[in-house]
């Protein structure tokens, strides 16, 4: 009869989890965390070599987004916070534990949740690709999933407790706009740091023509040679689909922001290339295709003056 009112209460515990309200907080936790994220992305972007993508047009496209994320946050929701809250609750349970121990309990649980949600996230992955993936992503994915349930979880649990829809949507709101606002904080915050140098934005090296002058390697074969009398030769650069050679000139333009490289040679290999890399190890790289991709070939600087 005992095992059986045990037994009983467990299941009913596990069940409370379960419920709307539950849901529409923990959904609304995700939503702050990835905007805070968001954010954070956008301003390491500006400390790292290539595209950060443009902030006003991302204010047109975070509604959409946040629309369209309804349903990754319902998934993950049910996939991973709510799995978290019921092995926290039922440990608590099992191990005798009341109060405030509930919430270690959940924290404790968040790492065998992540793990098991991985497991069907690489499944399903597998069976839409017919590849497993990389070990090194379930490496990456599983502590960031761990350290986004545990909030979120923990929000969940709260709402889980409460009656009323006013109380759940009062709560739901406060966490999205609370999220909401710590992101919009981050944000200037962020830009008041990369103004005032704080932060350190990323800014390509200043290559002089002494600097750029030598042979430049892409690590395949293929060289690009600047000489001294601002001739230039190409040997076995890649292409989309094939490769280029020739012979030509090149000068440095120095009345871009960026002092692209002008290459002119014989063949397909003319165009402009960008400083990229470090002063240490500068680089110099042309675009496959769209920019906005960000395909880039990269040459480094290797072998001596001509």
């Amino acid at each position: 009869m005992t095992a059986e009112a045990g037994t009983g209460s467990a299941v009913g515990q596990v069940r409370d989890v379960w419920t709307g309200r539950a849901v529409l907080v923990s959904m609304a936790a995700l939503l702050a965390e990835a905007m805070c994220v968001t954010v954070g992305v956008v301003l390491y972007g500006f400390t790292q070599e290539g595209p950060v993508g443009n902030v006003f047009l991302a204010a047109f496209v975070l509604p959409v987004a946040l629309v369209l994320g309804a349903l990754p946050g319902l998934v993950l929701t049910v996939t991973l916070v709510l799995p978290t809250l019921v092995l926290g609750r039922l440990a608590a349970r099992w191990g005798g534990w009341q109060g405030r121990a509930t919430g270690w309990c959940t924290a404790a649980a968040a790492p065998f949740a992540a793990a098991g949600a991985m497991l069907v996230y690489g499944a399903c992955s597998a069976l839409l690709t017919g590849s497993v993936g990389p070990s090194l992503v379930y490496l990456v994915c599983w502590p960031a999933l761990t350290v986004a349930v545990v909030p979120a979880a923990l929000l969940a649990a709260v709402a889980a407790r409460g009656t009323g829809t006013r109380r759940t949507v009062r709560m739901t709101v406060t966490v999205a706009s609370g999220g909401l606002l710590a992101a919009l904080a981050m944000g200037v915050l962020g830009v008041g740091a990369l103004a005032t140098g704080l932060l350190p934005a990323y800014e390509p090296p200043k290559l002089d023509r002494a600097r750029l002058v030598g042979v430049w390697r892409d690590g395949s074969g293929g060289t690009l040679e600047l000489r001294a009398d601002g001739t230039a030769a190409a040997r076995g650069l890649s292409r989309p689909g094939d490769h280029c050679g020739g012979v030509g000139s090149w000068a440095l333009d120095r009345f871009t922001a960026d002092e692209r490289l002008e290459v002119e040679v014989d063949g397909d290999c003319r165009g402009q290339w960008f400083m990229g890399g470090t002063e240490k190890r500068p680089t110099l790289y042309y675009f496959l295709g769209d920019p906005d991709e960000w395909h880039r070939h990269v040459l480094t600087r290797q072998g001596g003056r001509s």
